[in-house]
């Protein structure tokens, strides 16, 4: 704990299965009484770059929340789940399909530039005062129904690998976009389903993830001080 006023950004390397929240909370004891924000969280089952900002930086959250973001993702093929990804309850599955290489590659066409993207049901996204997740919780298909399309971009997406199942596919795109709806979506498009398996933050802006400390690493400091970019530094490396 320190007592003085501090002001900077963390790069962190968050690990799968570790809550955004839990690494946001750890930085918080280590600077209390500093403010402490988040430039964007990632979901449970999600590993990759996170942006803390502490003092005065969280004023970057704007600056931040404008840049894209970069990520690799696995999609499994076959089944329809609640929340789109690995924790879904199972809601359809397509036990015989036959999808080739180009099939996927071809799709994914389909999902640059501009598009119009549902979020997931169980989202953060608000249904008449309420989050998604809340009313899903209920009931999943009213959810779902009341949720509006949003306008999001794809700068780049690729197929980096193809496993008759599942698909390793590479998205830059703007702040906003929830690629567990483009593996829903992709899977939809393809006639059998899909959900998305994990999901790893490569680049936020310039930023890539091989810049950042590893939270294992993290929780063995007491002082993180030294590790805090200015924000100037921070605002040149995000581009």
């Amino acid at each position: 704990m320190v007592s003085e006023q501090l002001e900077g950004v963390l790069l962190v390397d968050k690990p799968s299965g570790v809550l955004s929240s839990r690494v946001v909370n750890f930085v918080k004891k280590l600077v209390k009484p500093n403010k402490v924000g988040s430039g964007g969280t990632l979901d449970k089952f999600a590993s990759g770059l996170l942006i803390i900002m502490v003092g005065k930086a969280t004023k970057l959250f704007e600056t931040i929340k404008g840049v894209s973001k970069s990520y690799i993702a696995k999609v499994k093929f076959g089944e329809i789940r609640t929340t789109d990804d690995v924790y879904g309850t199972v809601i359809s599955k397509v036990e015989n399909f036959n999808l080739t290489y180009d099939m996927v590659k071809n799709a994914l066409n389909d999902f640059k530039g501009e598009i119009l993207q549902v979020p997931p049901a169980f989202s953060a996204v608000h249904i008449n005062g309420k989050r998604a997740y809340e009313v899903a919780k209920k009931d999943y298909y009213r959810a779902l129904k009341s949720l509006s399309p949003r306008r999001v971009y794809i700068y780049e997406i690729k197929l980096l690998d193809f496993m008759g199942d599942s698909a390793i596919i590479f998205v830059e795109c703007s702040g906003g976009t929830y690629i567990r709806s483009i593996a829903r979506d992709l899977g939809q498009l393809l006639g059998v389903g899909g959900y998305l398996e994990s999901l790893r933050r490569v680049k936020i802006g310039n930023i890539k993830v091989e810049q950042a400390i590893k939270f294992e690493e993290l929780r063995k400091e007491t002082d993180i001080k030294n590790l805090l970019l200015p924000k100037e530094k921070f605002l040149k490396m995000l581009g």
